[in-house]
């Protein structure tokens, strides 16, 4: 049988109070303090081992000398667990997690007084989910955007050739030798053998396109580079840098030809199967986009017709798992350590809004299932297990497995599509057809 929680005579005061957060304090008198503190003093009798006494058996008045901070610590840890859920049930509070208690200054013979603020899931109603207004431009794919899709096709299965005119141009990829000078000082780290450049490519920095744009095989340039103060790299960062540069090769871009050899290289069977494929891709993204974009006007609009507050203590875990998520991004594309820790100091207060707009739409969607009597059921599930073993032909044990093991997350996705169209089922949807717009103005 569970043993009964202590029952401790306490007296509570409701020092404030909001829509999902409570902050009492709470009192304790002396005597029953003392007695909290006896009985601490008496178990650590039983259980400590003083030089020339057995277990046990030590002299209360030496235990109390020697463990006077520990029975204090017992006795207040056993005090506050002894009132403070009774102080949240005698106010109708259920709280989302164990609650906060502020640091206080006990001294055994006084008041036992303390603190503490507790959370609770706000009662919400939540209103204006239906008739949404939601605003749907489609853009269709046209002759013009079709053949930049190909364009964009053959760049990606361009080949490097040398360069026929032998001298380096805009957009010449240029192979070189550098070594980095900080007037005149010579900075080893910053030094590169057989370096490609893509001088067509934005990411390149300007100062080697200027330097080495009209260049040839064999001829010596200096770049020089302004880097910002915030520039990640600690040796470059706010300096002027110059970069003594040698051409070794200069190739160009050669596209292959948009023909049927070419179509069946991408695996089709010629180049009107390949436009088709190309066109049912761009159709597939656009509708992806289409579908982002009114999912995010649903979401801006519910969360500007229902504020309310949420618990702080959520936006924290939210706003520390989205810093995380920031963090790890970075860290696959190679940032420095010291500069993802800079970022995600400077992004404190974007990260904590974004987070609490994320634990009000929980809310707020969770409203609308259960206002609407939504639910997921076994149809549903066996509707998207039997989906999915048709995308993965010849694998019905892995699907049932992974199944099985991913139900909860696997239930947590249909609530969510099943939400969505239930949304935008009653949303206003005014739709404004559009030609794709063509890429760089043209």
């Amino acid at each position: 049988m569970a043993q009964e929680s202590k029952k401790i005579d306490f007296k509570s005061t409701v020092i404030d109070k909001k829509a999902c957060s409570i902050t009492l304090e709470i009192e304790v008198s002396p005597e029953t303090a003392g007695k909290e503190i006896d009985d601490a003093f008496n178990g650590l009798q039983k259980q400590v081992r003083l030089d020339g006494f057995r277990q046990g058996k030590a002299p209360i008045s030496i235990v109390k000398e020697k463990y006077a901070d520990e029975a204090k610590s017992r006795a207040v840890e056993t005090i506050i667990k002894g009132t403070i859920l009774d102080a949240l049930e005698k106010e109708k509070f259920l709280p989302i997690d164990f609650p906060v208690v502020d640091e206080f200054d006990y001294k055994i013979g006084d008041v036992l007084k303390y603190r503490f603020t507790a959370e609770c899931h706000p009662s919400i109603e939540a209103k204006d989910y239906k008739a949404i207004p939601v605003k749907k431009e489609i853009f269709k794919v046209t002759d013009a955007s079709l053949a930049q899709s190909l364009d964009a096709l053959r760049e990606r299965n361009a080949k490097l050739i040398p360069s026929k005119s032998g001298v380096v141009g805009k957009e010449s990829f240029v192979m070189v030798d550098y070594e980095a000078f900080d007037n005149d000082v010579a900075l080893p780290e910053v030094t590169a053998k057989n370096h490609m450049l893509d001088l067509g490519s934005q990411d390149t920095v300007k100062g080697f396109k200027e330097a080495l744009e009209g260049a040839k095989i064999g001829d010596e340039r200096d770049a020089k580079v302004d880097y910002p103060q915030d520039y990640p790299n600690k040796a470059l960062s706010g300096k002027t840098i110059t970069f003594k540069t040698k051409v070794l090769e200069i190739k160009e871009k050669e596209l292959p030809e948009l023909n049927d050899d070419f179509a069946k290289d991408m695996g089709t069977e010629n180049l009107e199967d390949l436009k088709n494929k190309v066109k049912e891709a761009v159709e597939a993204e656009e509708k992806r986009r289409q579908d982002n974009e009114s999912e995010k006007q649903v979401i801006d609009y519910l969360v500007e017709k229902n504020v309310f507050e949420v618990p702080q203590s959520l936006v924290e875990r939210q706003k520390e798992n989205l810093i995380e998520k920031m963090k790890e991004y970075m860290q696959k594309q190679g940032a420095p350590k010291e500069y993802i820790e800079k970022q995600a100091e400077l992004g404190q207060e974007k990260f904590k809004e974004e987070a609490e707009k994320n634990v009000r739409l929980s809310y707020i969607l969770n409203s609308v299932y259960v206002n609407e009597n939504l639910q997921i059921t076994q149809q549903d599930l066996e509707e998207e297990k039997n989906r999915m073993k048709s995308a993965n032909p010849g694998r019905d044990a892995a699907v049932e497995k992974y199944f099985t093991e991913h139900k909860d997350n696997i239930s947590i996705s249909l609530k969510e599509e099943k939400l969505f169209k239930f949304l935008f089922d009653n949303a206003k949807i005014a739709e404004e057809v559009k030609d794709m717009p063509l890429k760089n103005g043209n």
